[in-house]
């Protein structure tokens, strides 16, 4: 399940790194196939949707390695196209498989670990995600050493489908969730408490009793990602051609030593959502967070001068950055446990895959750089959505639940 979350990340985000050799073989512009990533996109959000509601109605172990067999196959098969129909087509379908996993992996880590680790074991998990980025990056430039554009991205993609589909091998011997087989025995048993509701998934979540609980998490999810994907996708394009001018080598040492350096802050917001609970460790992360933003937009105003890596104060804002962006590592444990385990996994997937990523991460891409221009900074811009976002998801942790120490039952 771990190494399942890290090559979501490394499949989700490997054509970020090759856009440039596959336009050139494609016979295309790099911002057509840019494209290509908002259909990825499209795609988890409707396989967010449709896997959640699945494993809550077959099982999450059979709904996850439907999720693997699918981005797999459908990104080895990328390796082999001929036009770009082809390619937004197969990034289309292979993150149908890309968005099922984060609610179906939750809530098995929900029914499977006990209340007193929950929090930390769930922040470990999501924080294979930014690793997976590291390892795209690391495997396509390699790839793309060894045998050039021409080839590299194509066995770039292959290599990625493969070590996906490889995974089935492992996810085999991963059992089904107690949690859920009880309720399901207990349900075709027709042992289940008398009035107790048991209609569709979807039905449920937006029911009297879990309707306010749902919209919450979904508009967290949303400040939470537009905040965070308004910064993550333009810092390349402010350190570089449309900010800094910073040289391409440099700027990407840069980015990928900040996400190294910065992801533990993941594991440390884990301990503190076990220690402290679930609201407070938000509240202390997002706050680091907000005070980060405020440094970054200073540097902005000052328009640096980069010299080198070390005496470059936006090098450290980064990492500060991706540290105190920790507080995701909590929010999928969180949201399982605000709800039972009939209807956990369609809930989690709602909030953070449609609702997260499907609005605020989708909105980020359109509304920064339209903002850019009326600012004249993409600088500018993205720290501003950055702040926004992150200031609103602080007031909706407010409202949520506090959940630490939650048993969680098959009921």
């Amino acid at each position: 399940m771990f190494v399942g979350y890290m090559f979501d990340g490394y499949d989700l985000q490997l054509i970020s790194y090759l856009l440039q050799p596959m336009s050139v073989s494609l016979s295309t512009s790099v911002p057509a196939l840019a494209l290509a990533v908002t259909y990825s996109l499209i795609g988890s959000v409707i396989g967010g949707f449709f896997f959640g509601w699945l494993a809550d109605i077959v099982g999450r172990k059979r709904t996850l390695l439907l999720t693997i067999a699918t981005f797999g196959v459908f990104t080895f098969a990328t390796g082999f196209v001929t036009n770009i129909t082809e390619v937004y087509l197969l990034r289309f379908l292979a993150g149908l498989g890309i968005g099922g996993e984060w609610g179906i992996g939750f809530s098995m880590l929900n029914e499977a670990w006990t209340e007193k680790t929950r929090g930390v074991t769930g922040s470990v998990l999501a924080s294979m995600y930014p690793y997976g980025l590291l390892l795209a990056a690391v495997t396509t430039g390699t790839l793309l050493g060894e045998f050039g554009g021409a080839l590299g991205w194509r066995y770039s993609f292959m290599v990625a489908g493969l070590l996906s589909l490889g995974l089935l091998s492992l996810r085999f011997l991963l059992p089904e969730s107690k949690m859920w087989s009880a309720y399901i025995q207990a349900k075709r048993a027709k042992t289940l408490p008398q009035g107790y509701d048991t209609r569709a998934p979807v039905s449920q979540i937006f029911s009297r009793t879990f309707r306010a609980k749902t919209v919450l998490i979904s508009l967290l999810s949303i400040f939470a990602l537009f905040g965070g994907y308004s910064m993550i996708v333009f810092v390349p394009s402010y350190l570089g051609a449309k900010g800094l001018h910073i040289p391409v080598s440099d700027y990407t040492i840069m980015i990928s030593l900040a996400l190294f350096l910065g992801t533990p802050g993941y594991w440390v917001d884990g301990y503190l959502a076990d220690k402290l609970g679930r609201r407070k460790a938000s509240w202390i992360f997002i706050t680091g967070l907000l005070l980060t933003l405020v440094s970054f937009f200073y540097e902005v105003l000052i328009h640096p001068v980069y010299t080198d890596l070390l005496h470059f104060p936006l090098f450290y804002i980064l990492i500060l950055f991706n540290f105190f962006q920790g507080y995701f590592g909590h929010l999928g444990v969180w949201f399982g446990e605000l709800f039972p385990t009939k209807i956990r996994a369609t809930a989690s997937n709602f909030a953070f895959v449609v609702a997260g990523r499907g609005v605020g991460a989708g909105l980020a891409p359109i509304l920064i750089p339209m903002l850019a221009l009326q600012v004249g900074s993409y600088g500018l811009a993205m720290t501003a959505g950055g702040i926004i976002g992150a200031a609103v998801a602080l007031l909706f942790t407010l409202l949520i639940t506090e959940t630490k120490g939650t048993v969680v039952t098959p009921l």
